[in-house]
């Protein structure tokens, strides 16, 4: 049974990095059954990123960390939901584009279509806009980043903040918030687990 048919009507349903890419491809196809004539290039971040490398990490939407969310595009996101029972309207939304941070965005390709290129910012670029969140719900992808990257040390991770966010937003609460993080990266012992469901 497909995941959107076992949802309830009215949740948000989570999806998977392949369900994702399903997901795009048919956002692709409905813009070029629209007669879209220019190519949509969006640069996502958030859990999606976490979501592409490993089916383990869920979620409900994906965040567009550029410019690009046109009302045409948004109508046809609107169209992939209703295809799926329980996908969010807003399923590619822009809400963190506000969240940015100053690193360099270093994207990877996610993916290619007729009328629609989608790169996922860098892991780093990621780790830091999770980091300064400092959301109970980012505890896990950001110890997966925090690995992923190789990160062994306060200094290397505080060097990194220091980079991506500007002095007068870093907080003892972020500090603290990457001290932990980088302390059950490499020991198991975070708190809290990410809820399969769970948004980016």
């Amino acid at each position: 049974m497909d995941s959107a048919e076992s949802a309830s009507a009215g949740d948000d349903l989570p999806f998977t990095g392949s369900e994702m890419l399903r997901y795009f491809s048919e956002l692709d196809s409905i813009l070029v059954s629209t007669g879209a004539s220019t190519m949509v290039h969006l640069y996502v971040g958030g859990g999606a990123v976490i979501a592409v490398k490993t089916d383990a990490r869920l979620t409900t939407d994906v965040d567009v960390v550029s410019e690009g969310m046109t009302e045409q595009l948004r109508q046809c996101v609107a169209e992939v939901s209703r295809r799926h029972r329980g996908l969010r309207p807003d399923w590619l939304n822009d809400g963190a584009k506000l969240h940015r941070v100053s690193l360099p965005m270093a994207p990877e390709r996610l993916y290619t279509g007729e009328r629609l290129l989608i790169d996922s910012a860098g892991d780093q670029y990621v780790l830091v806009m999770k980091l300064a969140s400092g959301r109970q719900i980012d505890e896990a992808d950001c110890e997966i980043l925090i690995r992923t990257i190789g990160i062994r040390t306060e200094s290397e991770l505080f060097d990194l903040i220091e980079q991506g966010v500007p002095a007068d937003l870093r907080t003892p609460a972020m500090v603290y918030f990457a001290a932990e993080r980088l302390a059950a990266a490499y020991t198991g012992t975070s708190r809290r687990h990410h809820p399969r469901g769970a948004s980016s």
